[in-house]
């Protein structure tokens, strides 16, 4: 197993950040959606639920956007190549 880097947390930050950034868009329209047809069928509660779920998701997903933004930063700034394995660090 490999050890935890400051580069594989970025990464790992920048995936999941792009993930939730591309499926949460989608996971918001379904809500809204489905909280219009509860409250249109007459079930004002359902579309109040929804309506505080898609708050929540809206509010997920800009924190999705800004997680992406700074891990992107960090990633280019961090461009170096990295280590082989088989190497040990370079001593100061």
């Amino acid at each position: 197993m490999h050890p935890v880097t400051a580069r594989g947390i970025v990464r790992r930050l920048l995936i999941a950040g792009v993930g939730c950034s591309l499926l949460l868009p989608i996971v918001l329209a379904v809500v809204i959606g489905l909280g219009v047809l509860l409250e249109a069928v007459g079930d004002d509660a359902g579309g109040v639920v929804c309506g505080r779920v898609a708050l929540v998701a809206g509010a997920c997903w800009l924190v999705a956007i800004i997680t992406t933004a700074v891990a992107s930063g960090a990633a280019l700034l961090d461009d170096r190549p990295p280590l082989p394995d088989s190497e040990p660090p370079p001593r100061p």
